[in-house]
Protein backbone atom coordinates (compact mmCIF):
# COMPACT_ATOMS: atom_id res chain seq x y z
CA UNK A 1 0.00 0.00 0.00
CA UNK A 2 1.39 3.56 -1.14
CA UNK A 3 -0.15 6.27 1.85
CA UNK A 4 0.17 9.93 0.37
CA UNK A 5 -0.17 13.17 2.29
CA UNK A 6 -0.68 16.12 -0.06
CA UNK A 7 0.06 19.13 0.50
CA UNK A 8 -3.53 21.35 1.92
CA UNK A 9 -4.64 24.16 -0.69
CA UNK A 10 -3.38 27.40 0.30
CA UNK A 11 -6.14 28.88 0.98
CA UNK A 12 -7.00 26.13 3.73
CA UNK A 13 -6.02 27.12 7.21
CA UNK A 14 -5.09 24.91 10.15
CA UNK A 15 -7.10 23.78 12.58
CA UNK A 16 -6.14 24.91 16.40
CA UNK A 17 -5.59 22.73 19.22
CA UNK A 18 -5.33 24.24 22.39
CA UNK A 19 -2.66 22.90 24.90
CA UNK A 20 -2.76 23.38 28.50
CA UNK A 21 -2.08 21.24 31.53
CA UNK A 22 -4.85 19.07 32.64
CA UNK A 23 -5.64 21.98 35.42
CA UNK A 24 -6.48 24.56 33.49
CA UNK A 25 -8.24 22.14 30.76
CA UNK A 26 -11.48 22.95 31.80
CA UNK A 27 -11.39 27.03 31.47
CA UNK A 28 -11.13 26.19 27.63
CA UNK A 29 -15.01 26.29 28.30
CA UNK A 30 -14.51 29.91 28.20
CA UNK A 31 -12.37 30.64 25.14
CA UNK A 32 -14.81 28.07 22.98
CA UNK A 33 -17.91 29.85 24.16
CA UNK A 34 -16.84 32.33 21.06
CA UNK A 35 -15.23 30.18 18.95
CA UNK A 36 -11.34 28.88 18.32
CA UNK A 37 -8.26 31.00 18.83
CA UNK A 38 -6.40 31.74 15.84
CA UNK A 39 -2.52 30.95 15.61
CA UNK A 40 -1.59 34.22 16.00
CA UNK A 41 -4.15 34.75 19.06
CA UNK A 42 -3.22 34.64 23.03
CA UNK A 43 -4.89 31.23 24.36
CA UNK A 44 -6.57 32.78 27.71
CA UNK A 45 -6.87 29.63 29.73
CA UNK A 46 -4.03 30.13 32.13
CA UNK A 47 -5.03 32.96 33.13
CA UNK A 48 -8.60 32.46 33.43
CA UNK A 49 -7.77 29.19 35.59
CA UNK A 50 -6.71 32.03 37.88
CA UNK A 51 -8.90 34.81 37.48
CA UNK A 52 -12.06 33.06 37.02
CA UNK A 53 -11.89 31.14 40.46
CA UNK A 54 -11.03 34.51 42.20
CA UNK A 55 -14.08 36.59 40.66
CA UNK A 56 -16.00 33.99 41.21
CA UNK A 57 -14.69 33.69 45.35
CA UNK A 58 -15.00 36.92 45.87
CA UNK A 59 -18.23 36.76 44.94
CA UNK A 60 -19.19 33.95 46.86
CA UNK A 61 -16.88 33.95 49.84
CA UNK A 62 -17.74 31.32 52.37
CA UNK A 63 -16.04 28.47 54.08
CA UNK A 64 -18.79 26.45 53.90
CA UNK A 65 -20.35 27.23 50.41
CA UNK A 66 -16.88 26.61 48.94
CA UNK A 67 -16.57 23.40 50.31
CA UNK A 68 -19.97 22.10 49.26
CA UNK A 69 -18.62 23.25 45.98
CA UNK A 70 -15.14 21.83 46.48
CA UNK A 71 -16.86 18.49 47.23
CA UNK A 72 -19.47 17.93 44.24
CA UNK A 73 -16.47 19.01 41.77
CA UNK A 74 -14.37 16.10 43.03
CA UNK A 75 -17.33 13.56 43.21
CA UNK A 76 -18.62 14.15 39.55
CA UNK A 77 -15.34 15.44 38.02
CA UNK A 78 -14.92 12.09 36.36
CA UNK A 79 -17.92 11.50 35.04
CA UNK A 80 -18.38 15.22 33.46
CA UNK A 81 -14.80 16.65 33.45
CA UNK A 82 -16.21 20.04 33.15
CA UNK A 83 -17.14 20.29 36.78
CA UNK A 84 -13.61 20.21 37.45
CA UNK A 85 -14.10 23.86 37.91
CA UNK A 86 -16.15 22.96 40.73
CA UNK A 87 -12.67 22.30 42.48
CA UNK A 88 -11.08 25.67 41.70
CA UNK A 89 -14.33 27.71 42.20
CA UNK A 90 -14.60 25.73 45.76
CA UNK A 91 -11.32 26.32 47.43
CA UNK A 92 -11.07 30.18 45.91
CA UNK A 93 -14.55 30.58 48.03
CA UNK A 94 -13.11 28.95 51.20
CA UNK A 95 -10.27 31.34 51.36
CA UNK A 96 -12.39 34.20 51.02
CA UNK A 97 -14.73 32.95 53.34
CA UNK A 98 -11.82 32.86 55.71
CA UNK A 99 -10.84 36.46 54.40
CA UNK A 100 -14.95 37.62 54.97
CA UNK A 101 -15.11 35.11 58.22
CA UNK A 102 -17.97 33.81 57.01
CA UNK A 103 -18.96 29.75 57.59
CA UNK A 104 -22.46 28.87 56.02
CA UNK A 105 -23.44 32.37 56.33
CA UNK A 106 -22.54 32.57 60.01
CA UNK A 107 -20.15 35.50 60.53
CA UNK A 108 -19.57 35.21 64.16
CA UNK A 109 -18.06 31.53 64.15
CA UNK A 110 -14.45 32.53 62.75
CA UNK A 111 -12.84 36.18 62.69
CA UNK A 112 -12.56 37.98 59.49
CA UNK A 113 -9.01 38.04 58.19
CA UNK A 114 -10.10 41.07 56.52
CA UNK A 115 -13.80 42.94 56.98
CA UNK A 116 -17.29 41.62 57.16
CA UNK A 117 -18.79 42.59 54.09
CA UNK A 118 -22.01 43.44 55.39
CA UNK A 119 -19.96 45.65 58.10
CA UNK A 120 -17.50 47.42 55.91
CA UNK A 121 -19.21 47.60 51.90
CA UNK A 122 -17.21 50.39 50.89
CA UNK A 123 -13.83 48.66 50.96
CA UNK A 124 -15.56 45.82 49.38
CA UNK A 125 -16.72 47.38 46.69
CA UNK A 126 -13.73 49.27 45.95
CA UNK A 127 -11.20 46.24 45.53
CA UNK A 128 -13.10 44.64 42.43
CA UNK A 129 -12.68 48.04 40.88
CA UNK A 130 -8.77 47.69 41.36
CA UNK A 131 -9.02 44.59 39.99
CA UNK A 132 -10.81 45.68 37.67
CA UNK A 133 -8.34 47.78 35.73
CA UNK A 134 -5.61 45.38 36.37
CA UNK A 135 -7.94 42.56 34.41
CA UNK A 136 -8.66 45.00 31.15
CA UNK A 137 -5.04 45.81 31.80
CA UNK A 138 -3.47 42.66 30.89
CA UNK A 139 -6.33 42.31 28.20
CA UNK A 140 -4.72 45.40 26.81
CA UNK A 141 -1.11 43.68 27.28
CA UNK A 142 -2.25 40.36 25.20
CA UNK A 143 -3.59 42.35 22.70
CA UNK A 144 0.36 43.87 21.97
CA UNK A 145 1.58 40.64 22.38
CA UNK A 146 -0.73 39.70 19.41
CA UNK A 147 -0.06 42.82 17.38
CA UNK A 148 3.70 41.65 17.73
CA UNK A 149 2.77 38.14 16.74
CA UNK A 150 1.22 39.41 13.63
CA UNK A 151 4.46 42.10 12.90
CA UNK A 152 1.96 44.77 13.58
CA UNK A 153 3.43 46.52 16.61
CA UNK A 154 4.55 49.37 15.00
CA UNK A 155 0.92 50.22 14.61
CA UNK A 156 -0.30 48.76 17.76
CA UNK A 157 2.44 51.31 19.37
CA UNK A 158 0.88 54.75 17.13
CA UNK A 159 -2.57 54.40 18.32
CA UNK A 160 -3.91 51.50 20.60
CA UNK A 161 -0.86 52.08 22.97
CA UNK A 162 -1.99 55.95 23.17
CA UNK A 163 -5.52 54.70 24.29
CA UNK A 164 -4.05 52.74 27.02
CA UNK A 165 -2.12 55.48 28.35
CA UNK A 166 -4.74 57.55 28.39
CA UNK A 167 -7.08 55.29 30.30
CA UNK A 168 -3.94 54.67 32.88
CA UNK A 169 -3.95 58.65 33.21
CA UNK A 170 -7.82 58.97 33.44
CA UNK A 171 -8.38 56.33 36.18
CA UNK A 172 -4.72 57.87 37.97
CA UNK A 173 -6.45 61.16 37.98
CA UNK A 174 -8.84 60.53 40.70
CA UNK A 175 -5.75 60.06 42.65
CA UNK A 176 -3.32 62.73 41.54
CA UNK A 177 -4.62 65.86 39.82
CA UNK A 178 -0.97 65.92 38.17
CA UNK A 179 -1.76 62.97 35.77
CA UNK A 180 -3.43 65.37 33.60
CA UNK A 181 -0.42 66.32 32.20
CA UNK A 182 -0.12 62.20 30.89
CA UNK A 183 -3.55 62.42 29.23
CA UNK A 184 -2.23 65.50 26.95
CA UNK A 185 0.81 63.72 25.84
CA UNK A 186 -1.28 60.58 25.08
CA UNK A 187 -3.96 62.39 23.05
CA UNK A 188 -0.94 64.13 20.94
CA UNK A 189 0.41 60.73 20.25
CA UNK A 190 -3.03 59.47 19.32
CA UNK A 191 -3.99 61.66 17.33
CA UNK A 192 -0.05 61.65 15.50
CA UNK A 193 -0.19 58.27 15.28
CA UNK A 194 -3.64 58.14 13.69
CA UNK A 195 -2.37 60.79 10.77
CA UNK A 196 0.65 58.26 10.56
CA UNK A 197 -1.74 55.04 9.58
CA UNK A 198 -4.54 57.43 7.65
CA UNK A 199 -4.63 57.74 3.99
CA UNK A 200 -7.66 60.56 3.95
CA UNK A 201 -7.60 64.30 4.42
CA UNK A 202 -6.65 65.87 7.48
CA UNK A 203 -9.57 67.28 9.03
CA UNK A 204 -11.70 63.84 8.14
CA UNK A 205 -9.04 61.78 9.92
CA UNK A 206 -9.02 63.59 12.59
CA UNK A 207 -12.95 63.15 12.90
CA UNK A 208 -12.44 59.92 12.89
CA UNK A 209 -10.11 59.33 15.13
CA UNK A 210 -11.76 61.49 17.98
CA UNK A 211 -15.10 59.55 17.60
CA UNK A 212 -12.98 55.87 17.73
CA UNK A 213 -11.24 57.58 20.71
CA UNK A 214 -14.12 58.86 23.14
CA UNK A 215 -16.04 55.13 22.24
CA UNK A 216 -12.60 53.03 23.14
CA UNK A 217 -12.02 55.38 26.32
CA UNK A 218 -15.62 55.72 27.48
CA UNK A 219 -15.83 51.77 26.97
CA UNK A 220 -12.97 50.91 28.84
CA UNK A 221 -13.83 53.29 32.01
CA UNK A 222 -17.91 51.37 31.51
CA UNK A 223 -16.21 48.34 32.02
CA UNK A 224 -13.86 49.13 35.13
CA UNK A 225 -16.86 50.23 36.12
CA UNK A 226 -19.22 46.64 35.39
CA UNK A 227 -16.45 44.86 38.05
CA UNK A 228 -18.20 47.14 40.73
CA UNK A 229 -20.75 44.36 40.93
CA UNK A 230 -18.49 41.32 42.24
CA UNK A 231 -18.05 44.02 45.53
CA UNK A 232 -22.22 44.15 44.57
CA UNK A 233 -22.52 40.59 44.58
CA UNK A 234 -20.60 40.04 47.43
CA UNK A 235 -22.46 42.59 49.44
CA UNK A 236 -25.84 40.21 48.33
CA UNK A 237 -24.19 36.75 49.13
CA UNK A 238 -24.26 37.56 52.24
CA UNK A 239 -27.51 39.59 53.08
CA UNK A 240 -29.22 36.52 51.78
CA UNK A 241 -27.40 34.66 54.02
CA UNK A 242 -27.71 36.46 56.82
CA UNK A 243 -31.96 36.89 55.99
CA UNK A 244 -32.01 33.03 56.11
CA UNK A 245 -29.75 33.67 59.33
CA UNK A 246 -32.42 36.52 61.22
CA UNK A 247 -35.24 33.95 59.86
CA UNK A 248 -33.94 31.01 61.96
CA UNK A 249 -33.06 33.09 65.06
CA UNK A 250 -36.71 33.96 65.17
CA UNK A 251 -37.90 30.77 66.45
CA UNK A 252 -37.75 28.99 69.40
CA UNK A 253 -37.88 25.23 68.14
CA UNK A 254 -34.53 24.07 67.41
CA UNK A 255 -35.59 21.38 64.76
CA UNK A 256 -37.49 24.29 63.15
CA UNK A 257 -34.37 26.74 63.35
CA UNK A 258 -32.10 23.85 62.01
CA UNK A 259 -34.34 23.13 58.70
CA UNK A 260 -34.40 27.28 58.09
CA UNK A 261 -31.00 27.28 58.07
CA UNK A 262 -30.94 23.98 56.17
CA UNK A 263 -33.19 24.98 53.49
CA UNK A 264 -31.66 28.79 53.56
CA UNK A 265 -28.19 27.42 52.76
CA UNK A 266 -28.95 25.45 50.02
CA UNK A 267 -30.99 28.34 48.15
CA UNK A 268 -28.26 30.25 48.81
CA UNK A 269 -25.82 27.57 47.43
CA UNK A 270 -27.90 26.75 44.17
CA UNK A 271 -29.05 30.66 43.32
CA UNK A 272 -26.07 32.84 44.26
CA UNK A 273 -24.03 29.75 42.60
CA UNK A 274 -25.88 30.51 39.47
CA UNK A 275 -25.79 33.92 39.37
CA UNK A 276 -22.41 34.08 40.03
CA UNK A 277 -20.94 31.85 37.81
CA UNK A 278 -23.23 34.17 35.13
CA UNK A 279 -21.94 37.27 36.49
CA UNK A 280 -17.82 35.64 36.29
CA UNK A 281 -18.73 34.50 32.73
CA UNK A 282 -19.97 37.66 31.55
CA UNK A 283 -17.57 39.92 33.04
CA UNK A 284 -14.82 37.23 31.11
CA UNK A 285 -16.42 37.55 27.93
CA UNK A 286 -17.78 40.75 27.37
CA UNK A 287 -15.38 42.73 29.74
CA UNK A 288 -11.95 41.07 29.10
CA UNK A 289 -12.14 39.37 26.04
CA UNK A 290 -13.10 42.05 23.95
CA UNK A 291 -9.65 43.60 24.32
CA UNK A 292 -7.71 40.46 22.62
CA UNK A 293 -9.82 37.74 21.62
CA UNK A 294 -11.80 36.85 17.97
CA UNK A 295 -11.50 33.26 17.93
CA UNK A 296 -11.12 33.33 14.34
CA UNK A 297 -9.36 29.98 14.31
CA UNK A 298 -11.08 26.95 13.11
CA UNK A 299 -11.28 24.38 15.28
CA UNK A 300 -9.83 20.59 15.02
CA UNK A 301 -12.11 18.45 14.58
CA UNK A 302 -10.92 14.63 14.32
CA UNK A 303 -12.37 12.31 11.80
CA UNK A 304 -14.45 9.50 13.55
CA UNK A 305 -12.72 5.96 12.78
CA UNK A 306 -14.79 3.85 10.04
CA UNK A 307 -17.06 0.96 10.96
CA UNK A 308 -15.96 -2.59 11.22
CA UNK A 309 -17.76 -4.93 9.06
CA UNK A 310 -17.74 -8.29 10.21
CA UNK A 311 -18.92 -11.42 8.77
CA UNK A 312 -21.45 -11.60 10.99
CA UNK A 313 -22.70 -7.93 9.94
CA UNK A 314 -22.29 -8.86 6.26
CA UNK A 315 -24.81 -11.99 6.09
CA UNK A 316 -26.91 -9.64 8.35
CA UNK A 317 -27.15 -7.16 5.83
Amino acid sequence: AILVFPSPPRETRPPTVLKNPKWAEPFELFAHMLGTPEENEADPSLLLAILAPLLFGYMFGDVGHGLVLLIAGLLFQKRWPITRILIANGVSAILFGFVFGSIFGREDLIPALWVHPIEHPLPVLLVPLVGGVVILMLGLILNAMEAWWRRELLRWAQVEAAVMVLYLSVIASFLHPQAWMISSVALVWYFAGSLLQSDKGFLSTLLTATGVLVESVFQLLVNTISFVRVGAFALAHGGLSLAFITLANTTESLIAGFVIMFVGNLVVIMLEGLVVTIQTTRLILFEFFIRFLQCTGRMFRPLEAPATITANTRREM
